[in-house]
């Protein structure tokens, strides 16, 4: 088993995981996500589906249902375009068979 554990931010060692992403700025996210992707030279971020849908029904904290739907949805696309611009997207299978070689 091979564990690729989730993106943090140098020196702060913030995790860039779900919860970081819905509730940080953009501007923010994008900063820590670039720094780290040239200090790592990689970015593992992971977001759960039901993220993109409305769940305020469910009773849960503000700081989980903040942004859900659309809003993040249209957060994410903005994400990966930008970091388009500065990175690679590879499957995690190859990211192991790189990593593996070197």
């Amino acid at each position: 088993m091979i564990r690729v554990p989730a993106s943090v931010s140098p020196n702060f060692r913030i995790p860039l995981f779900w919860l970081s992403f819905k509730n940080f700025p953009y501007a923010l996210y994008l900063s820590l996500a670039l720094q780290t992707l040239r200090k790592d030279g990689y970015l593992s971020l992971y977001f759960h589906p039901w993220e993109f849908t409305n769940i305020n029904a469910y009773g849960l904290p503000k700081y989980t249902t903040k942004g859900s739907d659309n809003e993040l949805l249209d957060k994410l696309y903005r994400l990966l375009n930008d970091l388009k611009k500065q990175a690679e997207f590879i499957t995690m299978a190859d990211f192991i068979e790189n990593r593996n070689m070197e």
